[in-house]
C-alpha cells in the first residue's frame, strides 16, 4: 500500500509539473500576441499607436485579473473581438504573458 501510494504520489508530482510548465509557455503567448493582438492592444510596455483596447500591461495591472480568468475570456466568442483559433494551451501561454508584465 505504501509503495502504490510513493508511486501515485511521484506521478502526479511528475505531471502534474508537466501541465503547469507546458501552461507556461510565455514565449509562445508572446509570439501569438504579436500575431494577433497587436492590431488592438499594446502587448509591449511602451504604448503602441493604436490603441483600441486595454494594454496588455493594464490588463495584468488589475487586481481581480488572473491567467485562468485571461485564458477562459479568450476561449469564448466576443463582440468586440475577433474569434481567434486559439487551443486552450493557446489561451493559456498568452495568459501567461500578459501577466507576466504585472508590475
Amino acid at each position: 500500500m505504501r509503495l502504490s501510494t510513493l508511486y501515485l504520489s511521484v506521478a502526479l508530482a511528475f505531471f502534474g509539473g508537466i501541465e503547469t510548465t507546458l501552461a507556461q509557455n510565455v514565449e509562445n503567448g508572446r509570439r501569438l500576441s504579436e500575431r494577433w493582438c497587436t492590431e488592438c492592444h499594446a502587448i509591449a510596455p511602451a504604448p503602441a499607436k493604436r490603441n483600441r483596447a486595454s494594454p496588455f500591461s493594464a490588463i495584468a495591472a488589475k487586481e481581480t485579473i488572473n491567467s485562468d480568468m485571461i485564458a477562459s475570456f479568450l476561449l469564448l466568442p466576443h463582440a468586440t473581438m475577433p474569434n481567434l483559433p486559439l487551443s486552450r494551451q493557446d489561451a493559456q501561454d498568452i495568459a501567461a504573458f500578459i501577466m507576466g508584465m504585472k508590475r
